[in-house]
């Protein structure tokens, strides 16, 4: 049974896309210290309430433009904004529902409406990424790109700088992530960690691979890979590359993917192909030895990590994954790509491994020397916790998002 809220509990209302999204670990902790907590979002979930916390649903409608036209971008975050606002409007006309503080994730139009809606709320909006091809830092282009790419880029970022007029605050969980915003934008922006459950995410030496789909004896070495999808921005084909390698090389060490066979970032490709499909096609792997699932639930997941020997964690510059953050705190030996947003948290020798994803032989030295020299490596692992703890831990971050929530209320 649900703990009865007092009515003088702040209220938060975080609105997403698809899910509880990043707002998930932050909205079950503001819920525990009595906040009166809801999610809206236009996901699957029909769950009302989880964790003493609302959900409401807000209706999903198809863009008419077909994709390939620019104005489908638009229409897309158009729509969005009108299914979201529609259900804010009868949540406050028909059910009397006021927030005090609203957050939304930004760039899907779903917060436009915010204000529309509630105007003496106070509306913080989540910023994760701008699409550019500029080095806003250096003054110039990062890499030729065609004209089609800029125009859909402008187009992508319109309902993102259209948040920065309505918004009180503008949050952004990195500074890489912050610093792909041009320098106006970027002065409105306080970069805020999205906090790990360092309790949750902890090292465990005991921890091994054992579940009904795969069992590896223990103590036996394991390289993994876990992310959404498997694609080159997130280094998947890379990254099989360099077990090809390294198989050649030894025989001594087994493979863990966590991930969908499908494209979350990306060009998506045709019906029927996929770059698993691909990568299998061209490398010669010894399958034995390589273990595939999709992602699994999250107990799993961090049983999973802990047991790692190294684990791998690539991407092009983009929005940094929940799961380096998460890698780290739970003691991963990092191997990871020389990309920016990699480096933010990961420096070479210091708490991880860098190294070119392309170099498939760089990498394959790199994952050789974790499993040859454990001490060392030992050394790293504790320094990846450590960092975490220090920067990021929910535990001080959650506590900090609070004290200014508040403060904006009371503001």
């Amino acid at each position: 049974m649900t703990a009865r809220i007092p009515a003088s509990a702040p209220r938060i209302l975080f609105i997403h896309l698809s899910g509880a999204g990043q707002f998930q670990f932050l909205g079950a902790w503001l819920a525990a210290q009595g906040w009166d907590v809801t999610f809206l979002h236009g996901g699957v979930d029909t769950a009302t309430t989880t964790e003493g916390i609302r959900t409401r649903r807000f209706r999903l409608r198809d863009s008419t433009i077909p994709d390939g036209d620019f104005r489908h971008i638009l229409d897309h975050a158009a729509q969005n904004c009108r299914g979201a606002t529609e259900m804010m409007f009868q949540m406050r006309h028909t059910e009397g529902y006021m927030p005090d503080i609203v957050m939304a994730h930004a760039g899907w139009g779903v917060g436009l409406g915010v204000k529309l809606v509630w105007p003496d709320c106070r509306y913080i909006a989540y910023h994760e990424w701008y699409y550019t091809d500029r080095n806003w830092d250096k003054g110039r282009a990062e890499k030729p790109v065609d004209v089609q790419t800029l125009i859909a880029d402008r187009m992508r970022n319109l309902p993102i700088t259209g948040e920065f007029d309505l918004a009180d605050a503008n949050w952004c969980p990195t500074r890489f992530q912050a610093s792909r915003f041009p320098p106006a934008l970027r002065r409105q922006i306080t970069v805020m960690s999205d906090g790990v459950d360092c309790a949750l995410h902890r090292p465990d030496a005991g921890a091994g691979i054992d579940f009904g789909w795969l069992r590896l004896p223990a103590g036996r070495p394991v390289i993994t890979y876990a992310t959404r999808g498997m694609e080159p921005l997130r280094g998947f084909p890379q990254f099989l590359r360099a077990i090809q390698v390294l198989q050649q090389q030894r025989q001594d060490f087994d493979t863990v993917i966590l991930a969908n066979d499908s494209v979350s970032y990306g060009a998506r490709l045709p019906r029927g192909d996929s770059w698993w499909m691909r990568m299998m096609d061209t490398l010669d792997l010894d399958h034995r030895r390589i273990h595939v699932n999709a992602m699994r639930p999250r107990e799993e997941y961090v049983r999973t990590l802990q047991a790692s020997t190294a684990h791998v964690y690539f991407t092009e510059p983009f929005v940094t994954s929940w799961s380096l953050s998460e890698a780290l705190a739970m003691g991963c030996l990092v191997v990871g790509s020389n990309t920016a947003p990699v480096r933010e948290q990961v420096e070479d020798l210091e708490n991880g491994l860098i190294v070119d994803m392309d170099d498939a032989e760089e990498v394959a030295d790199a994952l050789s020397w974790v499993l040859d020299n454990p001490d060392q490596a030992q050394a790293l692992r504790q320094a990846a916790r450590q960092g975490i703890l220090s920067d990021h831990d929910a535990a001080t971050v959650f506590p900090q998002k609070e004290a200014l929530l508040r403060a904006m209320i009371a503001g």
